[in-house]
């Protein structure tokens, strides 16, 4: 358990999540058709490529909430939460209503393996690591925090987090037909880790503020872990030139993809004697953690010993969905009290004292865990008013909200400038959402066949002052039409 905690606590200080590249940061899903190289979404461009570009450096970093901005900071930093006559009176119930959909910290962390970024002509491959962290408290606890403990009031503890960590290699091929370019990419996603603490059901971890008999309360997770997974992926392309000016092009993404966790893989076949060994939980095991609290009161507080009042507990489960999947006497196991009911109809089974030739003798498959990898669409516009100024646009949407994406239709804009002599600048911004603005912006510096690109990206926000969250992004780039 030590070991996923500590994985959590660092990925969040570490959005779009497979915007790895500074211009794509800018200008968002709208540079599918400004480019012909990595920085496109669409396997079709390609097919416009000529000559060698590689990555040297690629790298890319953000996080995001839903509550917090430097402009409200500075709103609240002082204030007087309980005189409304002050001049720095701040509402208590205003600041509430912030946090109206808890607290969310999402976190990511992208980068390239050195070189292994590269495009020959209308041939690419790819090699990328992904670190996405998501983490969520209920608005209960900002209640706790402005109001305390009010009388007679029930507070939801429910809390969640997750951590996927994988990689992505890819190899992309597209050609042209007269007007029309062609692509794919195929993907092989390899699963490195993954862990997600959870309520073990909605009503599990609660808080209650009593008058009559005290404080009382209980918390109850499941923290599950794995570690090696794979899948696959492709992406399709297809781009109409309609002019010399104006290009038109749609493209489908990650279609197919998830990553399965299981014990036939890569990763889990190679690291298993000297990572998974060593890991607190074995496959296909979970950790249980429960917290009660049993009638918080003065009195008790002076008669009993703390470890009467709370109590905590902590050991390692196996999830099975009936009473029929496990392969032992259902009664020695109540008698024992090895075996837990949950409200959502499954049952925990204490796994300390059985031997990771019993775990693998029970038929868990089910009990496997999928990351979804979400199938994203783009519909895009590139519009050429000179040779030196572009506009592109794009309509896009994913399939799940899952790993940093949305269902939710986003409309893009971007303007990539080059008028200044070996010094690219893109800017752009997306809206996604009534309300929700996402602005962004890019340089670069070209000398010979080596660029060096930098972007920022504001999150529900024009201006850095009003933002939610940040994406940065730097990359060096080498290019070269000379073969």
């Amino acid at each position: 358990m030590i070991i996923i905690i500590y994985i959590i606590l660092i990925f969040n200080f570490i959005q779009s999540a497979y915007n790895i590249n500074p211009e794509n940061i800018a200008i968002s899903g709208s540079s599918s058709l400004a480019y012909n190289d990595f920085r496109s979404i669409n396997p079709a461009s390609l097919a416009n490529h000529k000559g060698l570009s590689i990555k040297l450096i690629g790298f890319n970093f953000g996080f995001d909430n839903n509550f917090l901005s430097i402009s409200k900071y500075n709103d609240i930093n002082g204030a007087n939460f309980e005189d409304n006559t002050d001049p720095n009176y701040y509402s208590k119930s205003e600041l509430y209503d912030i946090f109206n959909s808890g607290i969310n910290i999402n976190s990511h962390l992208a980068f390239n393996l050195p070189f292994s970024d590269i495009v020959f002509n209308n041939i690419s491959f790819h090699n990328r690591v992904y670190f996405i962290n998501k983490s969520s408290l209920p608005q209960s606890f900002v209640k706790l925090l402005l109001y305390g403990n009010e009388p007679n009031e029930t507070y939801n503890l429910n809390a969640s987090s997750n951590v996927n960590i994988f990689t992505e290699s890819a190899l992309g091929y597209s050609i042209k037909s007269e007007d029309l370019l062609y692509g794919f990419k195929i993907k092989y996603l390899q699963g490195l880790v993954y862990s997600e603490l959870d309520n073990l059901s909605d009503n599990s971890s609660f808080f209650i503020t009593d008058t009559t008999t005290g404080f009382m309360g209980e918390a109850k997770y499941l923290i599950n872990q794995s570690v090696g997974g794979s899948g696959f992926a492709l992406d399709l392309g297809l781009i109409y030139e309609y002019s010399n000016k104006i290009k038109l092009g749609i493209s489908i993404n990650n279609l197919f993809g998830q990553i399965n966790w299981n014990d036939n893989n890569m990763t889990y076949n190679l690291f298993r004697d000297n990572i998974i060994s060593k890991l607190p939980l074995r496959f296909n095991e979970k950790q249980y953690i429960s917290i009660t609290l049993d009638t918080l009161n003065a009195m008790n507080i002076i008669s009993l010993p703390l470890n009467e009042i709370y109590k905590i507990e902590e050991f390692s489960v196996i999830e099975f969905g009936s009473l029929d999947d496990i392969p032992l006497s259902i009664d020695s196991l109540l008698i024992s009290g090895s075996l837990i009911e949950t409200e959502v109809g499954t049952y925990l089974l204490k796994s300390k004292n059985l031997s990771s030739n019993q775990i693998k003798s029970f038929n868990l498959k089910s009990e496997y865990f999928k990351t979804e990898y979400p199938t994203n669409i783009n519909l895009s516009l590139l519009r050429k008013f000179e040779d030196k100024i572009h506009i592109s646009t794009s309509l896009e949407s994913a399939f799940s909200n899952n790993l940093r994406n949305s269902e939710k239709w986003k409309f893009s804009l971007g303007i990539i400038f080059n008028r200044l002599k070996n010094q690219p600048i893109t800017f752009g911004f997306s809206i996604q959402e009534k309300g929700k603005i996402f602005s962004g912006f890019s340089y670069g510096y070209k000398a010979g066949p080596l660029q060096i690109n930098h972007g920022i990206r504001f999150n529900d926000a024009i201006f850095f002052q009003s933002t939610k969250g940040i994406d940065f992004s730097l990359s060096i780039l080498f290019k070269t039409n000379k073969f």
